[in-house]
């Protein structure tokens, strides 16, 4: 039956879900990118009271409601007035090895979000016993911010109807975000950020950079494909195929970054962004000039950090790593210039990358070989304990998704690499050299690199 539907409340894409549905559509394997995560709950929880709760959680979060149509050749969307969570299949895994099994095939079962499958839920028991809640959700509708917000939500709505309480307020609308992006897209201000970026490429940073990956000059494929000038072809043809692995930055390291942070006008995000990159031209003959995506946080304004959604941005970082000067002397101009490209970061990443390959012949698919980088400060509800896990395919070569847990102060490592590209060992070699550098900077931040760092 055909749906009659006002072409005037029709949303066109914002810059975040422009690179989703590139990356959905358009890659060799019609990747559908997702984000897989769970929920595990120290006091268990009543599994129809749950569903209720989920429920509930559609009709706050109209991200959960959207719908694509078809307006002319463009993909646009709009938000229904009403849906529900379905059937929840309920699991009980006797062992970790099962479960992780279960949820390997659980992230790799095909959906499409273009067809309404937003959202997907599983009731699972653990092997220790814990009554756990898996979810996918089409990145479309969220990003790793607004998971945060969707779980607090959750859980909150949950506590609520147990208790027999009035429900918290409700999250900020996702619609009224994308409408303000597709009307700043026509505005005159994006000229500037055009010209920002013009300037950042062709200006500032005119030398090309180099390639640095997690696995150094050790990955037989890519040193067989670089040999030959592919710098792209690895990416093409490994499948894409990605393992997910966890490690943790113990409180006792982030409470001397914060400090360090504090005391120097330093964002953490920028702090550990920084020591990964040294720690990645350490491994790759001490590169000086590397190129990493960073996925920031687009949410400047206090609706957007009160509504789920996605508005995660990839942007290319221009990163030195100069020897002969301090770690404070080197990370201070890079936080400057992280900022400066946070203010202008509303111009799409397709149009920033078709620039950034204007001027140094570097393509979209080479960036996609470094690493990508985010920081997500986030506290889980009290009781709560929450974990990203891979989706099974990737466009990067690694993701490392760094979440600051605001409740015990440790700092989650989270990777998702692939898997013909980086071996596991190669990935536990990467994080050890990454704790030496926090390690160390954080000891002689005043002394050159060089002498940090002897070769």
């Amino acid at each position: 039956m055909a749906i009659n539907i006002d072409k005037s409340t029709l949303l066109g894409f914002n810059n975040s879900q422009d690179v989703i549905n590139l990356q959905t559509k358009y890659t060799l394997f019609k990747r559908v990118v997702n984000i897989v995560f769970s929920v595990t709950c120290d006091e268990g929880f009543d599994p129809q009271l749950m569903k209720q709760a989920l429920n509930k959680l559609y009709e706050r979060n109209d991200c959960l409601r959207m719908t694509f149509v078809k307006d002319g050749k463009e993909t646009k969307q709009y938000f229904v007035d009403h849906r529900t969570v379905g059937q929840i299949p309920t699991v009980r895994f006797d062992t970790f090895g099962k479960m992780e099994a279960y949820i390997n095939k659980f992230r790799r079962k095909p959906t499409n979000a273009y067809k309404g499958d937003i959202l997907r839920v599983v009731f699972a028991v653990n092997p220790e016993g814990k009554q756990m809640i898996l979810f996918k959700i089409s990145h479309f509708a969220a990003d790793t911010y607004g998971i945060g917000i969707l779980v607090n939500d959750l859980f909150a709505v949950y506590n609520a109807l147990r208790d027999g309480q009035e429900l918290p307020a409700a999250p900020g609308t996702f619609a009224e975000i994308i409408r303000k992006d597709n009307e700043y897209r026509h505005a005159e201000a994006i000229k500037k950020d055009e010209e920002f970026f013009h300037d950042y490429f062709f200006n500032r940073h005119p030398e090309p950079p180099i390639y640095c990956g997690t696995h150094g000059n050790k990955s037989d494929l890519w040193l067989k494909e670089k040999n030959k000038g592919h710098f792209a072809k690895t990416y093409l043809f490994v499948r894409c195929d990605t393992l997910g692995y966890q490690f943790t930055i113990p409180a006792s390291i982030n409470e001397k970054v914060l400090k360090w942070c504090t005391d120097n006008a330093i964002s953490p995000s920028s702090f550990y962004y920084y020591t990964c990159s040294i720690a990645q031209s350490l491994i790759n003959d001490r590169a000086r000039n590397l190129l990493n995506i960073e996925l920031l946080n687009c949410r400047g304004t206090v609706a957007d950090r009160k509504a789920a959604g996605t508005k995660a941005q990839s942007v290319a970082i221009y990163t030195i790593v100069d020897y002969a000067k301090s770690f404070t002397e080197n990370i201070k101009p890079l936080f400057d210039e992280q900022n400066e490209i946070y203010r202008h970061t509303r111009m799409s990443y397709l149009d920033i990358e078709a620039m950034q390959h204007k001027a140094w012949n570097y393509s979209m698919l080479k960036s996609l070989n470094g690493v990508a980088y985010s920081f997500i400060p986030m506290a889980a509800p009290k009781g709560i304990t929450l974990q990203v896990h891979s989706n099974g395919k990737g466009a990067l070569f690694t993701y490392m998704a760094l979440m600051h847990d605001l409740n015990t102060n440790e700092v989650y490592v989270n990777y998702d690499v692939q898997k013909l590209m980086v071996t596991p060992q190669q990935l536990i070699d990467f994080q050890n050299q990454y704790i030496r550098v926090i390690e160390a900077v954080l000891a002689r931040p005043e002394e050159p690199l060089e002498s940090v760092f002897p070769a």
